[in-house]
């Protein structure tokens, strides 16, 4: 009996120490091994409904993710080996936000036009067919393949008259019909990828969109998809935002990968520590970490940001990882660093090169990191545009001529595309969206120093320069970002220029100006520069430049236009660019009005110097971009794609649970020991 008893603790000792082993023992991130074989995947933000076309990705703006290029645009290697298609945050034909709405689910005809878009002929999946073969080529390459990851919908329990689907009527307060509605979201995806024979992609998973848990019955509903997919041999893959509801328990889901969003890019304040923070929960519970930029990496202050994400990712095991990049929609940053003149803003492309390839060392950031990163804007609750306007200045540069980067203008009827040349310097500041008062600078129409630009020539030499004033629109959601790292310059010939000085902006929900005064300056042209914030746009009525105390004949005084037009911005739930978080979501490069502005998914992509044809969608995003991102955003709780807020969820770190089982074993060793002396005085 006594070594029954011996046996018996002993083993029980045994099993209580390998329960705590295996309750504390961290899972590993995922590798390409979990993602079928593949390890950097590009988020491919499409359909911007009613934006021209839809924002649709054709051959030439795929060419610079198949390949590597270098400065001369020649194939070098192949860059993102995967890609995930899917919507922006904008609205589909039903008028419903493509991403989770309360009171706005989308619809059957939402759906079918999003599946049908994704495989209109000659874009989206067809244009990467042709890019990655290309590509191929160019390298002498037989063999490879690009992962290719759809999109599942959120099906939405306030959908109750959603629509027909295959030839059923579905009303989603029904689990079976939600269940249903994903089993044809999937079908339809595979089947129409495998009746185009596509010779160089490998459909290899999907992705589900919204980037939290939104509803307590989503997991039975989550798991049910992946049971399907599994089945059919599919990955399944998750983006959740920063500490989004149910991160920590992503595998119960059902989820193969799951990469969590640091959102360090739509803080309104730069904190080295978010990524290493991010980082840890991911190396906790088994994540991998999403890159994530959009248009204002091309100032200082967000290419800062964008190198914590590196540094994050190179210090610890998250380079080594899967790897998923969220860069704003068509055209987006990647596609811009790649072609962009300005030697920073290509750096982002050949750092994330590197990155991918598992290549980057600190010796390749030092050398570019900005000596000093600083914001150069200041947020305000609403800017009073008169009370900045001085009364004591005359504003001499009203009515006179100006040169350098031209109106956006590609035939779309839009009134903003009605211009006469004269909006800068007409004394009037645009107060509606999108009206003719506007001189729409755009990314793909720079200088040779490839920044947005424009030049007031005063018509003579003046000593008594005193004033300079700005005004621009803001708003994202429309594509439209403020100006970043604005620079004002003066010459007496127009062709040997000085800075005079880097004015900070000040910004709302829907404009944003800067303001400069100085001891008289001399000259007879003054230039103003910059690059954006985010959005492919930046909008500006008007550049002022005057002289104090009545010095000039001219006593024009610059007036507000027609009471401006604005559209209620909507609430939307937590969840979250561009996406943040906002939302994080691709830019357009047609603005165009807003149904609100709480969501930017349009960040389509962002900026730069490359023509564009595209019209990115108002509501873009990891990714995320939402009325979007904006730079104002203080929580951290945003989510740049998604445009939602995010909830902080209990750091469960496992234990407690530990707790419960070492004290249910010793119960169990109490209980055996009490019946073995029972016994053995019986």
């Amino acid at each position: 009996m006594k070594r029954i008893l011996i046996f018996t603790v002993t083993a029980l000792l045994l099993l209580t120490n390998l329960i705590c082993f295996e309750a504390s023992a961290a899972p590993k991130v995922p590798t390409a091994d979990d993602m079928g074989g593949y390890e950097n995947l590009c988020l491919t933000y499409t359909f911007r409904y009613s934006s021209g076309d839809n924002g649709r990705h054709y051959e030439k703006d795929l060419l610079p993710y198949t390949g590597y290029l270098d400065k001369n645009g020649k194939v070098k290697d192949f860059f993102f080996d995967s890609y995930l298609f899917l919507p922006c945050m904008g609205y589909g034909p039903s008028g419903a936000r493509m991403h989770l709405q309360e009171g706005n689910p989308t619809k059957a005809i939402d759906w079918t036009a999003y599946v049908d878009d994704t495989f209109y002929s000659n874009a989206n999946v067809d244009a990467l067919e042709s890019a990655f073969g290309k590509t191929k080529a160019a390298l002498n390459d037989t063999k490879s393949k690009a992962g290719v990851f759809f999109t599942l919908l959120y099906p939405s329990t306030e959908a109750t008259n959603f629509g027909n689907l295959g030839g059923k009527s579905l009303n989603f307060s029904k689990l079976e019909d939600r269940k249903y509605a994903l089993k044809w979201m999937i079908d339809e995806q595979i089947k129409r990828f495998e009746q185009k024979g596509y010779k160089h992609l490998d459909l290899v998973g999907f992705y589900w969109l919204e980037e939290f848990t939104a509803a307590s019955g989503d997991g039975e509903l989550l798991k049910y998809a992946s049971d399907y997919l599994h089945s059919k041999g599919m990955k399944f893959i998750w983006i959740p935002w920063y500490k989004a509801n149910g991160y920590e328990k992503w595998q119960s889901y059902g989820f193969d990968v799951a990469c969590m969003q640091p959102n360090l890019m739509w803080l309104g304040y730069h904190d080295p520590k978010r990524v290493e923070d991010s980082v840890k929960l991911s190396e906790k519970y088994g994540l991998c970490m999403e890159m994530e930029c959009d248009g204002r990496v091309y100032t200082d202050e967000y290419f800062g940001r964008y190198l914590s994400y590196l540094e994050g990712g190179m210090n610890s095991s998250m380079m080594d990882a899967v790897k998923m990049y969220y860069q704003d929609g068509k055209t987006a940053v990647y596609y811009q660093a790649c072609y962009s003149k300005d030697p920073q803003f290509r750096m982002v492309y050949d750092l994330t090169y590197k990155y991918a390839k598992g290549t980057l060392t600190q010796a390749d950031i030092d050398p570019v990191r900005p000596e000093q990163v600083t914001n150069d804007y200041e947020v305000v609750n609403d800017i009073k545009l008169s009370e900045l306007i001085a009364k004591n200045v005359d504003w001499i540069s009203i009515g006179k001529r100006y040169s350098g980067c031209r109106s956006y203008v590609d035939g779309n009827g839009a009134d903003y595309q009605k211009v006469d040349g004269k909006e800068l310097t007409d004394g009037i500041l645009a107060t509606k969206a999108l009206s003719t008062d506007w001189h729409a600078f755009h990314h793909s129409i720079t200088d040779a120093q490839g920044k947005m630009s424009v030049t007031v020539d005063l018509g003579e030499i003046r000593n008594d320069l005193t004033h300079f004033y700005g005004h621009f629109d803001n708003r994202m959601i429309a594509g439209i970002g403020s100006p970043a790292g604005i620079v004002l310059s003066v010459s007496n010939d127009g062709k040997n220029f000085r800075e005079l000085a880097r004015p900070k902006l000040i910004l709302d929900s829907t404009n944003s100006c800067f303001k400069y005064e100085t001891e008289p300056v001399t000259a007879r042209y003054v230039k103003m520069s910059c690059g954006g914030m985010g959005g492919a746009f930046v909008f500006c009525s008007e550049f002022l430049i005057g002289v104090k105390n009545g010095t000039s004949v001219d006593e024009s005084t610059p007036e507000e236009s027609s009471k401006p037009e604005e559209s209620k911005p909507e609430e939307s739930k937590p969840e979250e660019s561009s996406k943040p978080e906002e939302s994080r979501e691709p830019e357009e490069s047609k603005p165009e009005e807003s149904k609100g502005n709480d969501d930017i998914t349009d960040n389509s992509s962002k900026n730069e110097n490359t023509e564009s044809n595209t019209t990115p969608e108002s509501s873009v995003s990891s990714e995320s971009v939402d009325a979007s991102q904006d730079v104002n955003a203080s929580t951290e709780s945003e989510n740049p794609v998604s445009g939602e807020a995010s909830q902080p969820t209990a750091e469960d770190d496992g234990n407690g649970v530990l707790v419960w089982v070492v004290v249910g074993v010793a119960a169990i060793a109490v209980i055996a020991i009490i019946i073995i002396v029972i016994k053995k005085r019986k």
